[in-house]
């Protein structure tokens, strides 16, 4: 039994390719495991190979949202060749090894498609992918991680199109910053909710204390809570401008502990559970 679970991290990345097994010893002295996520059909090969390499490291295959509608693509990422996913291939993907534990990183991004041409034909397309994720998911029996930007209104409604099925999708909302009333619909779905090191960042000065993302912490059902860093981007507070490690989910678990007035021991606890039994790690 790991002390902490840190369910969205990018370790194949090209960031640690200088001190990998430095960063991993930091998490096996720390008793944490972590997830790392695929963001399109190479490098979700390559977290295969590296999960497969690791007792406990386990690795999720999937197609990024942006990748479909932007050439914008963080270099860390390696080559990203594709702007849809072919279905078939997801599926072989997932198949090829069970240390593949979850579809995804897939969903909506709306951030970059002020400029597109036509806005509602970019869309689709990130539609159409996300939708051949959700397919596969409940095809393999396996939860979806979810990345979404500017788009929560659109995802709860694709979501909320899946209920009428014998099987429904499952999974977690990653890197969750909204509200509570943004939370709730997802939770009602019976979805996740994972926070990172955003929610250590201080709120803006413009910001509604009502609507920080503590607010939402306070109110997700224990049972529903993920931890997660999306390292090597978003380090917490104590860390922020520097490369984010998944040994930081600590800092994360310590600052949930402590907006829901809990001990750091019971928020590690109970969110490492909630981790094991979605994933099946």
């Amino acid at each position: 039994m790991p002390k902490l679970i840190d369910t969205h991290c990018h370790l194949h990345f090209s960031a640690y390719d200088a001190d990998r097994d430095a960063v991993l010893s930091r998490m096996r002295e720390r008793e944490v495991w972590g997830i790392t996520i695929g963001t399109a059909m190479e490098n979700s090969r390559a977290g295969i190979v590296f999960a497969e390499a690791q007792e406990d490291i386990w690795a999720t295959v999937g197609l990024h949202p942006s990748h479909c509608t932007s050439d914008h693509h963080d270099e860390q990422e390696g080559a990203v060749s594709e702007s849809h996913v072919d279905p078939e291939v997801l599926k072989a993907l997932a198949l090829s090894s069970k240390k593949v534990v979850a579809i995804g990183e897939s969903g909506l991004d709306f951030y970059r498609l002020d400029d597109a041409e036509d806005i509602d034909e970019e869309k689709e397309k990130q539609e159409v992918s996300f939708r051949h994720h959700i397919d596969v998911a409940l095809d393999l029996d396996v939860p979806l991680v979810i990345h979404c930007r500017e788009a929560l209104a659109r995802l709860t409604e694709i979501l909320q199109e899946y209920q009428t099925n014998k099987k429904k999708p499952r999974g977690v909302i990653h890197s969750f910053t909204g509200t509570w009333n943004e939370a709730k619909p997802f939770l009602d779905l019976g979805f996740h909710i994972a926070v990172n090191g955003i929610a250590t960042f201080p709120l803006k000065k413009s910001q509604n204390p009502e609507t920080s993302i503590d607010k939402t912490i306070e109110r997700i059902p224990l049972d529903k809570l993920l931890l997660e860093t999306d390292a090597p981007y978003l380090a917490p507070g104590s860390h922020r401008g520097k490369r984010n490690e998944p040994v930081y989910v600590e800092d994360v678990a310590r600052h949930v502990a402590q907006v829901r007035n809990m001990s750091f021991e019971e928020a590690a606890k109970r969110t490492t559970e909630n981790a094991r039994n979605l994933f099946q790690i």
